[in-house]
């Protein structure tokens, strides 16, 4: 396994430290995670509730905007959970 150096401000340091607490894993293992499952974005609000406007605009109120919403919300929710089995299933290599 080749090393990687990652330089932080204090400050960063000491949130990483209290997640590692919380998630009972190592410093290491928490910024491999992270960096492995960066492709999933993250939604503001207000991208969120665009996404869901658009997606009913493309289906040209075939359905119903609470269905549309409710999808959406899930397909994130399963996206979100498949990147972290997947960040947290990577195995160093012997």
């Amino acid at each position: 396994m080749q090393e990687v150096k990652v330089r932080f401000p204090a400050e960063d340091l000491a949130v990483l430290d209290q997640q590692v607490a919380v998630a009972g894993i190592s410093r290491a293992e928490l910024v491999r995670n992270r960096a492995l499952s960066a492709a999933l974005p993250r939604l503001t609000v207000s991208d969120y509730h665009r996404l869901v406007a658009d997606s009913c605009a493309f289906m040209r109120g075939d359905l119903n905007p609470r269905h549309v919403e409710t999808l959406i919300a899930y397909v994130i929710t399963r996206l979100d959970q498949h990147s972290k089995q997947t960040a947290t299933s990577h195995q160093p290599v012997a």
